[in-house]
């Protein structure tokens, strides 16, 4: 029997970003010699990575291999470009879904996601010769790779690491983004987990830098969560947040946003959030209402009860779009968006618009529950509509348009 020949190389990984998050998508193999190719229907693919067990108490982590599904397989040059002939480089496509090549891990009762360590792809080829690849990859390639990193100590002492973009065309606007518990700073996540935890990098993209008319983009990462009340998550009992309306971070950060929209020369500032960062959003604009040029709260997190009738007249002051869904299990719409909705109604609030769905589900086509349905997400993901402007007040003005609206308001 003649011995297949082996083909020895290493590899790295491309991270995309998409509704659900983020999946590795993509492989780029380095060989040691080039190939003409190989069969994608024989070639398989196994990912190990760290998974949350969410029944124990402390969420811990287990290793786990899990099958990927390869999309296709072909020659390549050195970034991953599709090439004709030989080459040493070698492009593997994966598939990636809401279920399907996650990279993060959920970890500790916080919530919190990291990137998973160890996180490897096996490569094993059933064809005319046998891949041996290093199962440790050589680096990663992310869709948040066009944000800077970098970071900014406050004069309370408190240091924010964040995410910044800015495009070439000239502007004065500043787009700050919120993030959820989830994207909190932790040992293990980064800066870019604030980006890549949801369909962040869009605010990168063409379609929403055109619709807006440009703006800088500013993404804080919180030291801990935007709920914390003193900074020592003293409030995170039993897995659930004891939010009392305020917020450690709430004069820290308005300090850092303004030393931000200094530096890069921006007179407008619009706010927007989810869930931890629409709790914060609405803590800026109650502190600071004349600052914010208009605001947008997704599935926000202050409870009403904790709201004052002083705070619901401060809020009126700024144009805002509520965003969430009806079945939300996480922040109950009756509890939080709802009665705060209808209090600032009555309060006169003249700006105010609303987007709410009964579930969150794809509406792209391309993912599918079993029965073949569209995909619908857990509820509280209604962030989802926002990041693809598919928003709806009603009146079918969806929020991205909304706040391009704002901003040539008054100019």
């Amino acid at each position: 029997m003649e011995q297949k020949k082996r083909i020895f190389g290493k590899y790295w990984i491309s991270v995309g970003n998409y509704d659900w998050g983020c999946s590795v998508d993509k492989a780029v193999l380095t060989l040691e010699e080039p190939v003409k190719g190989i069969n994608p229907a024989r070639l398989n693919v196994i990912e190990r990575k760290m998974v949350t067990d969410e029944s124990t108490p402390a969420f811990d982590t287990y290793e786990k291999n899990v099958n990927r599904t390869v999309v296709d397989a072909y020659p390549c040059d050195q970034n991953g470009e599709r090439c004709e002939g030989e080459s040493s480089y070698l492009a593997v496509e994966l598939y990636a879904g809401p279920k399907e090549g996650s990279p993060l891990v959920c970890t500790t009762k916080y919530q919190i996601f990291i990137w998973s360590d160890p996180y490897e792809l096996l490569f094993d080829y059933d064809g005319e010769y046998m891949l041996s690849i290093d199962p440790v990859y050589t680096k990663k390639i992310t869709a948040a790779d066009m944000f800077e990193k970098k970071s900014y100590t406050t004069d309370q002492g408190i240091t924010y690491d964040y995410a910044a973009y800015s495009p070439e065309q000239k502007t004065d606007l500043l787009f700050v983004w919120l993030h959820g518990l989830g994207e909190g700073k932790m040992d293990g996540s980064d800066v870019y987990l604030p980006l890549l935890g949801r369909k962040g990098c869009t605010m990168a993209g063409k379609a929403f830098q055109e619709t807006i008319g440009g703006a800088h983009i500013l993404v804080p990462q919180c030291p801990t969560y935007w709920m914390d009340a003193d900074g020592k998550r003293s409030n995170f009992a039993e897995g659930a947040i004891q939010a009392d309306g305020t917020s450690y971070y709430t004069d820290s950060l308005d300090q850092f946003i303004d030393w931000y929209a200094k530096k890069v020369g921006a007179g407008k500032i619009v706010l927007a959030g989810c869930s931890n960062g629409g709790y914060m959003t609405l803590m800026l604009c109650i502190n600071h209402p004349e600052k914010y040029r208009a605001a947008v709260p997704i599935c926000e997190s202050v409870p009403d009860a904790k709201i004052s009738d002083e705070s619901i007249k401060r809020l009126t002051q700024v144009p805002l779009y509520f965003v969430y869904s009806k079945d939300d299990p996480i922040v109950v719409p009756k509890l939080h968006a709802i009665p705060t909705i209808e209090r600032l109604k009555k309060a006169g609030c003249r700006d105010l618009h609303v987007s709410v769905t009964d579930h969150v589900v794809d509406t792209s086509g391309k993912y599918k529950d079993k029965d073949g349905n569209p995909y619908q997400y857990m509820g509280h993901l209604s962030w989802i509509y926002y990041d693809n402007n598919e928003t709806d007040d009603g009146t079918g003005l969806a929020a991205w348009n909304w706040i391009a609206e704002k901003i040539k308001d008054n100019e």
